[in-house]
């Protein structure tokens, strides 16, 4: 009894003095749960972009730009997946001299149009696939750089290690390889004057290493007339 008027004693000054009473080791259940998040994934990108640009006033330069961003995704269908990006871009012109990050953002999706499961030979055991990304986007650098860019490709993709139930916990889990065409439409200012893409027409190649079934590391190298690359880390709920 003794132990009783103790903890109403507790209970009830606790009360009275207002303060909050930490959790502790509380409850470890609730109302309701989830066994995953959904479609959704999530991930960091990093782009180094160099590109040679037409000026309207004439005459061609070369702008270099870096870019941060994270990406949300949401997919539609498990073969449809649409995405946003925000984040910074910092853009340079021949010099090196990179202006003022600003921000970045874009929207697009991911469309996979095909695959097929090769079983044999055991050791080329993977996916085949065919799989398409369009994408539009703004970017903004300093007081005087802005462009728009839409994007799109076509790309052939080969995953080994793939789909394996009894390796869903093996590291690394699968290895997806890609490589294909692209095309990249680019539109913006530079202290008032208007510039364009001068190549529109590119290939890019890239590879994704899946740490889990749903985690993943990859690299990727886009060329137009110069070479951009990026790498990007991705969690898929």
């Amino acid at each position: 009894m003794k132990i009783k008027r103790l903890l109403v004693a507790v209970v009830g000054g606790a009360m009275v003095a207002g303060a909050a009473t930490p959790g502790g080791a509380g409850m470890r259940d609730s109302l309701t749960t989830s066994d995953n998040l959904g479609p959704v994934s999530a991930g960091l990108d990093f782009q180094v972009i160099k590109r040679s640009v037409s000026l309207d006033a004439g005459g061609k330069s070369v702008m270099e730009a870096r870019v941060l961003s994270a990406e949300l995704g949401v997919d539609l269908f498990s073969w449809w997946q649409v995405f946003a990006t925000l984040g910074r871009s910092e853009a340079g012109w021949e010099t090196g001299d990179y202006g003022d990050g600003k921000i970045k953002w874009s929207g697009g999706m991911h469309f996979n149009w095909w695959h097929y499961d090769l079983t044999d030979p055991e050791f080329m055991e993977g996916r085949l696939s065919f799989q398409t990304t369009v994408e539009f986007a703004q970017y903004r650098s300093g007081d005087d750089t802005s462009w728009n860019e839409g994007y799109a490709d076509f790309t052939v993709n080969y995953e080994l290690y793939s789909e394996k139930p009894q390796d869903t916990k093996a590291v690394p889990y699968s290895l997806a390889l890609y490589g294909g065409a692209a095309l990249s439409k680019l539109s913006g200012k530079i202290n008032g004057s208007n510039f364009s893409e001068d190549q529109l027409f590119g290939v890019l190649g890239g590879a994704d290493l899946y740490i889990a079934h749903n985690l993943s590391v990859g690299g990727q190298i886009l060329y137009f007339d110069k070479a951009s690359y990026g790498v990007s880390f991705r969690y898929h709920f």
